[in-house]
């Protein structure tokens, strides 16, 4: 096989894995603070959402509710990967975080995570 076919089929290779890479690229969730099913002593003074590609801070948000589904932050930023929901002085209980995403590649991911405040 001529060399110009080698470097063609290499070619040819390389653009499918880049687009096969690029295609599956979304912002998960990589880490948060408090961690995802854990139990904190004390109330945390925001809660901090990590991601694994950087979010469009317009359309990425989170809030956290308590047990009854009343909402105790006081609203959610991002910038690059990550995402930081302020709260307000939280009492022994279980709380949700309930996130949404969108990639800067445009891709658009959700989710939610409990954690627990108390020994």
């Amino acid at each position: 096989m001529p060399e110009s076919n080698h470097l063609t089929i290499a070619a040819l290779a390389l653009a499918v894995l880049v687009v096969a890479t690029g295609a599956e690229a979304h912002a998960r969730l990589d880490s948060a603070s408090p961690a995802v099913g854990s139990t904190v002593g004390s109330s945390p003074g925001q809660v901090t959402l990590h991601f694994t590609e950087a979010l469009e801070p317009k359309f990425s948000g989170a809030t956290v509710s308590n047990a009854a589904g009343a909402r105790v932050d006081t609203g959610s930023s991002a910038s690059g990967t990550t995402m930081r929901i302020g709260v307000k002085g939280l009492g022994p209980g279980t709380y949700s975080v309930n996130w949404h995403a969108l990639s800067v590649d445009t891709h658009k991911t959700q989710g939610s995570f409990s954690f627990h405040v108390g020994k």
